[in-house]
């Protein structure tokens, strides 16, 4: 559910010394089964930070995967000794005492996401194009890597959402192992979101006394409320109809005639207002409609599932 995290600390000028003078050894062969991806040392405000880039699938599993689980983290206990041994991997074990255990990092960046099934995933994808994603997320040619970055300050949260056997094809997800058979018809959501991004979290935190830390992004509350906003965001609940076929469900489904005219009259000539889209969705018609020449009546939203998935999470 967490791919993987941005985290920084404090560090002395005398350590940030000895930190610089491994760092080039393991930049860009960093070993497979260690969590830490990447890692930069800057000065900044008068004080030298450590930053590391974190694979969440091998710290909480011990390897890369191309599957994400909808289990709940570990505890810190156990995670706060696995980092402490993946930093004394690199940095040797007397630099690895000297740095605060994982749930005292603060966080940077964290990157959420699920992957899900769904039906006909390719007419699914041409109906996500008439929402508020940006295109270019809908396009696997355009996928980042698992982690991104550290010269990716300036995201702003956007949900994107990728067919995961096209990015397997594509080499775009971040795995060292075996290959492995993919099933056709798998949605992955992807979401990056800066720290000061993350207005919901911002809410959770001062509301439950929590910390900028690491811990507190893990709580289950902010990381499926974070996606589950994100995706009603930009595409929203309801199920995708055909226009004939809104019509007739609206015919069927709502006695109120004043209601159904008003609904019929959205279906016919569309409404961008959150009120309105609103009223669709809460009879469960979502308001982007299937192309005329599509050979399908309704496709059903995902959202019910990502939506169980994420109360799953938070049990």
């Amino acid at each position: 559910m967490i791919f993987g995290f941005h985290i920084m600390t404090g560090i002395s000028e005398d350590l940030a010394f000895k930190i610089g003078g491994k760092l080039s050894r393991h930049y860009y062969d960093m070993p497979v089964n260690n969590s830490i991806r990447s890692m930069m040392v800057n000065y900044s405000f008068n004080n030298y930070y450590l930053w590391l880039n974190i694979n969440a699938s091998v710290l909480v599993c011990g390897k890369e995967t191309v599957d994400i689980e909808f289990v709940r983290e570990q505890d810190f206990s156990v995670l706060d000794k696995i980092f402490k041994l993946h930093l004394s991997e690199i940095f040797g074990k007397d630099i690895a005492d000297m740095l605060p255990l994982l749930k005292n990092w603060g966080l940077h960046i964290m990157r959420y996401g699920l992957d899900v099934k769904v039906e006909h995933i390719d007419e699914l994808m041409r109906i996500l194009e008439k929402t508020s994603i940006p295109a270019n997320h809908l396009n696997p040619q355009n996928a980042i890597s698992m982690i991104p970055p550290f010269d990716y300050p300036y995201y702003k949260g956007k949900l994107e959402l990728y067919p995961k056997a096209e990015l397997i094809k594509l080499n775009k997800i971040d795995y060292k192992g075996f290959p492995v058979e993919c099933e056709r018809d798998i949605l992955r959501l992807v979401l990056i979101q800066k720290r000061n991004n993350m207005g919901s979290a911002k809410r959770l935190l001062k509301k439950f006394e929590m910390s900028w830390n690491l811990e507190s992004f893990f709580n289950p509350l902010i990381v499926t409320n974070t996606i589950i906003k994100a995706y009603l965001d930009m595409i929203g609940n309801g199920d995708f109809f055909k226009y004939q076929s809104a019509l007739e469900y609206i015919e069927d489904k709502v006695s109120n005639f004043q209601k159904r005219r008003f609904l019929t009259d959205l279906v016919k000539n569309g409404s961008n207002t959150k009120k309105d889209l609103k009223l669709l969705r809460d009879i469960g018609i979502n308001g982007v409609l299937l192309d005329p020449d599509s050979k399908f009546y309704v496709i059903k939203n995902p959202f019910d599932e990502i939506l169980f998935k994420c109360n799953m999470y938070t049990k």
